[in-house]
């Protein structure tokens, strides 16, 4: 198996193994047991964890701004706020790993980390469109967006709503309440 690795592989693998593990317990001896492979060839595509954590929260934004901007394609406004809030979190729920990558930042001298999060942050911005933000109203908007979304997935994978309240009901209006904000947004 070794010889038809390549970075590529590795970081695919490395993405199916945390969303099934956990991030946090993803190891570089853990992914070469999944790949067939000892330990140390897995350093041949990636430098240390930390590369190998960049690289799933890379491949885990493309993959994600390709799911939000289908989601938007076609809708405005609180549609447009809707689907991809409940992509996000459809998504989130079948790659918790992958969610949980995406939430550390690339460094700002990682050319392709930096490429991969502005194809998000595009995404988000793109169905935010009907709100008519710029600038810093655009940039905490969409921020304000992912914290709330995050919080709530991140409260809804953790096993932190034991109410007996429909979890869908409640998100429904937490976008309700995401779409009347946004749309008083900076003084408007």
């Amino acid at each position: 198996m070794a010889e038809r690795l390549n970075r590529g592989a590795v970081v695919a693998r490395a993405s199916e193994l945390v969303d099934e593990i956990g991030l946090d317990s993803l190891t570089i001896t853990k992914l070469g047991r999944a790949l067939g492979i000892a330990p140390p060839g897995v350093y041949r595509h990636v430098a240390d964890l930390d590369d190998l954590r960049s690289a799933i929260a890379q491949l885990a934004a493309r993959d994600l701004a390709v799911v939000l901007t289908a989601a938007g394609s076609g809708r405005s406004g609180s549609a447009a706020l809707y689907e991809i809030a409940d992509g996000l979190r459809r998504w989130a729920e079948q790659h918790p790993g992958r969610h949980a990558a995406l939430q550390i930042a690339p460094e700002p001298g990682d050319a392709d980390g930096q490429a991969a999060a502005e194809r998000l942050v595009r995404a988000i911005a793109d169905a935010l469109r009907e709100y008519e933000l710029a600038g810093d109203d655009l940039t905490d908007a969409i921020r304000f967006v992912r914290s709330t979304v995050h919080g709530f997935v991140a409260l809804e994978l953790g096993g932190g709503f034991k109410q007996a309240r429909d979890l869908d009901a409640t998100f429904d209006r937490i976008v309700g309440a995401l779409d009347g904000t946004l749309r008083s947004w900076g003084g408007r």
